[in-house]
């Protein structure tokens, strides 16, 4: 079976490994196609097609965009079949970098207060010029000896939970599911089973993106078990949305996550570049 990975991070974002590595170690990894998502750019994609073509690998533009719904937490929309040399994409995300440099000063602020000798510049500096994200502080965290690891840092300090912890402004869902669409991005809703929502409020959930325009539905992700997956799957067969799957590999920020795993086969791919056709010319 041809394997795929469909969700990865690089350096351009919160990755370990540089936009030019990934393809080979797909290739590595014995995958036929790879599709880069980093959050909030494309920075990174243009250096990563090249490689693709140099590896040997299909490559595949994309991007991960936080937004926010009616419940709690983030919701996160993949964005398939970018093109990277798009001056009017690349503006529009100007926006949600803007708003993560927002809130980055706020956390350093947060930290600060705590009585934590952390320094804004000092995070950008560990980041190396690429979108600065909690991994990166993080890491400045454990090298200043304020944490021991990735997970005291986050679950702490910088997570979801944490004591420093600021919201990101976002775009709403279906803003998001919207604005890739408008420059012809297939949007798909990632790892959706993080989410934590029943049954009925994750149909009703799907049904009101697909109306916006989403054509599909992250149903492999390496935090869904068996079970969530052949729900999800479920759902999108009855929705007629297209099943995606990856592993959300980040590299060192995560490194219980391996590239290629869970496996997704190449007939995602396939149902994607189809479902996403059929669902654009539907609405011309």
């Amino acid at each position: 079976m041809k394997k795929i990975d469909l969700h990865t991070h690089s350096t351009a974002s919160d990755g370990s490994y540089s936009p030019e590595k990934l393809p080979f170690l797909a290739i590595h990894a014995g995958l036929s196609a790879i599709a880069l998502t980093d959050h909030d750019t494309v920075d990174g994609l243009a250096p990563f097609l090249t490689a693709c073509k140099k590896a040997g690998v299909e490559g595949v533009g994309g991007i991960e965009i936080s937004s926010r719904w009616h419940f709690s937490g983030e919701v996160h929309v993949l964005g398939y079949f970018v093109n990277p040399g798009d001056a009017e994409f690349r503006k529009r995300l100007e926006y949600l970098q803007q708003a993560r440099e927002d809130r980055n000063a706020l956390m350093i602020r947060k930290l600060q207060s705590l009585g934590i000798d952390v320094t804004l510049e000092e995070w950008q500096m560990l980041a190396g010029g690429e979108i600065v994200g909690r991994p990166h502080l993080a890491h400045l965290l454990i090298k200043k000896g304020v944490c021991r690891d990735m997970r005291e840092a986050f679950g702490k300090y910088i997570g979801t939970d944490g004591v420093a912890f600021v919201p990101k402004e976002k775009l709403t869902s279906v803003e998001a599911v919207r604005f890739l669409r408008e420059f012809s991005v297939a949007p798909v809703l990632a790892h959706p089973g993080l989410l934590k929502l029943d049954t009925d409020t994750l149909l009703r959930f799907l049904m009101e993106l697909k109306d916006n325009g989403l054509v599909g539905v992250e149903c492999t992700h390496s935090d869904h078990d068996g079970k969530t997956t052949r729900k999800l799957l479920e759902l999108a067969i009855r929705l007629e949305l297209a099943p995606t799957g990856g592993s959300d590999f980040h590299g060192t920020p995560k490194p219980h996550v391996r590239l290629g795993v869970p496996e997704v086969p190449y007939s995602y791919l396939l149902g994607l570049k189809v479902g996403f056709s059929r669902h654009f010319r539907e609405t011309l």
